[in-house]
């Protein structure tokens, strides 16, 4: 794969765990990628890279900085493994020092950055392909994770072509009048398409999906939303991972307390459905879906005006 994208600025949390990296694309676009480290005690480090496959997005949800930015274009497939690639290369240890099970330093790539994975299709697959063979990364499916907002027909395309890569689908909502406001596309394919596509799926493969809602004061938060989910995809045997919303601008979308989050993870529970509740990670670095970027090109309206004066943090 050739180097296709160049690091403009990188940013670090204070903790260290996070990294937060602009690049920029041959023609000028501008996309980020970030670096998460998972460091438990007793348990081997996780290294996760979530990178991105589209400049700006065509889902819009009003919630996300990277909504707000209109679609100009998709990555190509060497776009989507330089992202990957920087990491690997930039913090991996030397041959001469690594031990055996570090010469891979990437545990696990997730696309879960900017754009919508699944409307740039054949870039994708090609990737994963990449990341997946010898020649790359030598990465299995368990590694890698594509994140959708629901665009049902890609989603069993998904299943027949048989990608090696986990699938999780971003509902945020259990009812088709709130996902039609937090999620634009469900306008297109509603709730019940969306389902029935992930049922196609799993009878496809054999392997289940997993389903993202991120959590918003007020707005997806009560325990009448989790019955609506509960109804929704019970008995699918599908975990659910509850992450708590980035505060973007002043759209006025907050992130759940942790005690009402607590509630929301303890009535799913009850209901028979598995469940995650994530922690944020990187806020003080608004590592939030897009805010790199946005945050760069409000400052500077031209990201290549600054290319001579890299930040290395």
């Amino acid at each position: 794969m050739d180097k296709c994208l160049f690091p403009l600025s990188r940013t670090v949390s204070s903790d260290g765990l996070n990294h937060k990296v602009l690049f920029q694309c041959g023609d000028g676009k501008t996309v980020e990628a970030a670096l998460m480290l998972f460091l438990n005690p007793g348990r081997r480090p996780r290294r996760t890279v979530c990178i991105s496959c589209q400049v700006g997005c065509p889902i819009g949800c009003p919630f996300c900085a990277t909504g707000r930015q209109p679609l100009e274009r998709s990555l190509t497939a060497d776009e989507l493994v330089s992202q990957v690639l920087y990491f690997e290369n930039s913090f991996r240890p030397s041959a001469a020092t690594a031990t055996p099970r570090e010469r891979r330093w990437l545990t696990n790539v997730v696309f879960m950055g900017m754009g919508e994975p699944l409307s740039n299709f054949e870039n994708l697959r090609q990737a994963i392909g990449f990341l997946g063979s010898p020649k790359g990364l030598g990465m299995g499916r368990r590694q890698l994770m594509v994140s959708t907002a629901g665009l049902a027909p890609q989603i069993v395309r998904f299943g027949k072509e048989n990608i090696q890569a986990e699938l999780a689908v971003s509902l945020h909502a259990a009812d088709d009048h709130l996902r039609d406001a937090l999620v634009p596309v469900n306008t297109r394919y509603p709730l019940q398409s969306v389902i029935a596509a992930c049922r196609e799926f799993i009878r496809l493969t054999g392997r289940h999906i997993y389903f993202e809602y991120a959590l918003f004061a007020g707005i997806n938060d009560s325990i009448a939303d989790a019955d609506k989910l509960i109804q929704l995809i019970g008995g699918m045997d599908c975990p659910v991972n509850l992450i708590f919303g980035n505060q973007v601008g002043s759209g006025g979308y907050q992130p759940s307390t942790r005690t009402v989050a607590f509630d929301f993870q303890k009535r799913l529970i009850a209901g028979g459905i598995r469940t995650m509740l994530r922690a944020s990670r990187g806020a003080d670095i608004e590592a939030g879906c897009g805010q790199l970027r946005s945050r760069w090109l409000s400052k500077s309206g031209d990201p290549a005006h600054h290319f001579s004066s890299l930040i290395e943090s």
